[in-house]
């Protein structure tokens, strides 16, 4: 795909979803807003923003943790900037918050000479670890709406099977070399057709029994199932924890229980592949759930404005100075064929 019409659809997509923030500030009253925001406690936002940092090193370590099960060396510094970098890919790319992993790939192989393929596998289980703490935060937010009999228990109850599927449809295709072989295949022969050039099938053929390999291997380890879920149950919490201060930095005591359903509720929204970084669909749908479950509208439409503040646009800003600062290291010719590869998911130039 040309670069230009992606970087134009993307461009839309941003558009589109500042749009809809901004009507959201409109209907949830903005002298409210305005009010609630003016009476914010800064240094409650101070303990918010180290939480979300805290975050950052928590997603880093996780893979680091993970890339060390693969048996592959990279310094944590390293792993720190470009999974910031990969991130802000996928906060300004409409994938499903999974635009940056291709950046992420390209990157490490490229900066430790390591096998994109092996790469490749690290990434897809460090993705895969996220499933047991998500689908536990959606079932406490499920437990409680079962209390309250809100109409978002149907939604939660969703989010539990779509995810429970996606994860058992992930892991058989990953772990499937024959399905995986033949999709590099048909991926290789539009991509020899793109760029004129040609392929071959047998280190095509290479790179998938590698990856599916290690991927196995990766999978039936206990101790990286076991130490990579107790890391993301830790990120999870952090970024709960996150929203309960910004909260309290509003000086409105809203109960875990109301938290956590508006957190699921919005990551579940996040997650469609619309908006980048779900800009506006997830301030629209976290706002909305807090006001269904008893939170002033105001306050509701301040707190996830300045939540997405931090966990956003501060984590945006984290990775655009993560990926100047590999810049500086690899050259910036580089760079732009790596962020390009991440926002239009082509491995192909680590195809070794």
């Amino acid at each position: 795909m040309d670069l230009w019409k992606l970087n134009r659809k993307m461009a839309l997509a941003t558009a589109a979803g500042v749009a809809l923030l901004a009507l959201m500030i409109w209907s949830f009253n903005p002298s409210q807003i305005a009010s609630a925001l003016r009476r914010a406690n800064p240094y409650i936002l101070v303990l918010a923003t180290l939480a979300q940092l805290a975050d950052l090193l928590l997603w880093a370590a996780r893979w680091h943790f993970v890339l060390q099960r693969a048996g592959i060396r990279a310094p944590f510094r390293l792993t720190f900037l470009i999974n910031n970098a990969s991130m802000l890919i996928n906060n300004v790319t409409p994938s499903a918050r999974s635009g940056g992993e291709p950046l992420r790939i390209y990157l490490l192989s490229r900066l430790t000479g390591c096998r994109a393929r092996d790469v490749a596998s690290s990434v897809v289980i460090d993705r895969i670890l996220d499933y047991f703490p998500l689908v536990a935060l959606l079932l406490l937010g499920l437990a409680s709406l079962l209390q309250s009999g809100s109409r978002m228990t149907r939604l939660l109850a969703a989010g539990v099977l779509v995810l429970t599927l996606a994860l058992a449809f992930s892991v058989w295709i990953m772990a499937n070399e024959r399905i995986i072989l033949r999709f590099g295949t048909l991926l290789s022969r539009l991509l020899s057709r793109a760029r004129r050039d040609d392929v071959d099938a047998r280190r095509v053929e290479r790179w998938v029994r590698r990856f599916v390999r290690n991927f196995r291997r990766l999978l039936s380890d206990p101790c990286t199932l076991a130490c990579g879920t107790a890391i993301s149950s830790a990120i999870w919490t952090c970024e709960v924890l996150r929203t309960y201060l910004v909260f309290t930095a509003l000086d409105r005591a809203v109960p875990l229980s109301v938290i956590v359903v508006g957190f699921a509720v919005s990551m579940l929204v996040g997650a469609l592949p619309l908006l980048p970084g779900g800009l506006g669909a997830i301030e629209v749908s976290a706002a909305s759930a807090y006001a269904a479950l008893g939170v002033d509208r105001g306050i509701s439409a301040a707190a996830v404005l300045l939540d997405r503040v931090i966990s956003y646009w501060m984590v945006n800003a984290v990775g655009l100075a993560s990926l100047l600062h590999i810049s500086r290291r690899r050259g910036r010719g580089e760079l732009h064929d790596a962020v390009r590869a991440g926002q239009s998911g082509d491995d192909h130039s680590t195809l070794r």
